[in-house]
């Protein structure tokens, strides 16, 4: 592939890695902090007992039901916006798709090896995975710039931001 051609594909599909790496930093790492909390209590645990028992071709529909649920919560937050109350639109988008967020996060993590049974889906999160480490090795010239602009200046930002950082990535 010539230089030139590969530079601009590079250049069209990096916000796209960059959303991607973004997503799954932040909000993948945010919802399974979340559910490492919730797998202490009973009904998360009997649930994720009775997911992990389906075979992957029967959990497949379940990821249909939070994108439901987020379909109707996008109605209620256009129904809200038509009726001039454009915070509480906006509050109930960004509530109701980090619940359903939340909920496909969990019915995947339960149903992973049956999910990874089935072929044409183990392909997909191949180059799921493979596209996220593209976006992060051209990522990662500039996230060592940015981690040491925020070890230098200590400030009550950076610090508050690596607290969050460490605790999203510690097990409990």
């Amino acid at each position: 592939m010539p230089r030139i051609i590969r530079h601009l594909l590079n250049l069209l599909l990096l916000p796209l890695a960059l959303l991607m790496v973004v997503l799954e930093d932040v909000v993948w790492a945010g919802a399974v902090a979340v559910l490492r909390a919730l797998r202490h209590t009973t009904p998360v645990r009997a649930a994720g007992a009775w997911l992990g028992t389906l075979p992957g071709y029967a959990v497949l529909p379940l990821f249909l039901v939070p994108e439901a649920v987020g379909l109707a919560g996008k109605l209620w937050a256009i129904a809200l916006l038509a009726g001039g109350h454009r915070l509480e639109a906006l509050e109930a988008y960004v509530l109701i798709r980090l619940v359903c967020t939340l909920i496909s996060v969990f019915i995947y993590q339960s149903c992973e090896a049956a999910l990874l049974r089935i072929a044409w889906f183990a392909r997909a999160v191949g180059w799921v995975h493979a596209a996220r480490d593209w976006a992060m090795s051209l990522l990662r010239p500039a996230l060592a710039v940015l981690r040491a602009l925020f070890q230098r200046g200590r400030g009550p930002l950076a610090l508050r931001w690596l607290a969050i950082r460490r605790r999203l990535r510690t097990p409990r």
